[in-house]
């Protein structure tokens, strides 16, 4: 069950498919809607001569606060215009980072919200801000690429399966929004058949208990051949016109760079459809 639904607005065009999203979802689940714009300044250093902040003078900030501002404004007007309730919240961010702002506003809902890279955008801070919802915020994050809408109830839906607890987690994560009679490909791409694995038949087990939730759960497996396994998951989401994708989400932080791994990685820049992911 949704009842409190959370979406960081990044600024830029991806925000338009993550309110539309939200507002769908809220409407579906009589679900309340929080965004944030967080206002931020570089985070100041202490030395002997006290707390400075780095190359950041009134001007500059009043820049960066009327930038969430305008942010914050446009989510009003989108959710309004949805009819759904909600509440957009303007943060100065003086001594954290804006996306360990927004993984600390994202615990205290069911769901985060976010709107996928803008293709053509640099010096975007997509990967970071996704990276810290999806590893620190505790909860999952469905991630909307621009001009994408979300089919509320989905009714196709394709589980990119492995045995791990990642996969396990975004099932179990997107059970409570699938309709009972969904349809549910189990996608497993060069599975391995081990004890410690997929074991003798890859698949079937989760299959089994996706069918015991009332879900028509069907077995895919896919082998990749010279595609990577993220481009393999794709073209069987293009493949069977899926509405949406759920996953295990994997990232390796160094510093403030954020490296997704490899499949996650793919999906996350060329999914043309909703991607649940958990952590």
């Amino acid at each position: 069950m949704i009842r409190d639904l959370f979406v960081f607005l990044q600024g830029n065009a991806a925000d338009a498919a993550a309110l539309e999203a939200a507002g769908a979802l809220a409407r579906a689940h009589q679900a309340h809607v929080a965004a944030l714009a967080v206002a931020h300044a570089p985070v100041p250093f202490a030395s002997e001569w006290g707390v400075t902040a780095v190359g950041l003078d009134q001007a500059g900030y009043e820049a960066l606060r009327q930038s969430a501002e305008r942010a914050a404004s446009a989510a009003r007007e989108r959710l309004a215009a949805a009819d759904v309730a909600h509440e957009v919240r303007v943060v100065d961010s003086p001594l954290a980072w804006p996306e360990e702002v927004a993984a600390l506003h994202a615990r205290y809902a069911d769901l985060c919200v976010f709107g996928g890279p803008v293709e053509g955008e640099h010096g975007s801070r997509f990967g970071t801000a996704f990276d810290a919802l999806l590893m620190h915020s505790g909860r999952p994050v469905l991630m909307v690429p621009e001009g994408v809408k979300v089919m509320v109830p989905p009714r196709r839906v394709v589980l990119a399966w492995q045995p791990r607890r990642e996969a396990s987690r975004a099932l179990h994560d997107a059970l409570p929004w699938l309709p009972r009679d969904s349809r549910v490909d189990v996608l497993v791409v060069n599975p391995e058949a081990t004890a410690l694995g997929h074991g003798e038949a890859p698949g079937a087990d989760i299959a089994r208990h996706l069918a015991r939730h009332g879900c028509q759960a069907k077995v895919e497996i896919v082998e990749k051949g010279s595609r990577s396994t993220g481009e393999a998951i794709l073209d069987h989401c293009r493949g069977s016109v899926a509405d949406l994708l759920v996953m295990g989400g994997f990232s390796h932080s160094r510093w403030r760079e954020q490296v997704f791994g490899g499949v996650t990685r793919t999906v996350l820049n060329n999914a043309r459809l909703p991607v649940l992911l958990s952590h």
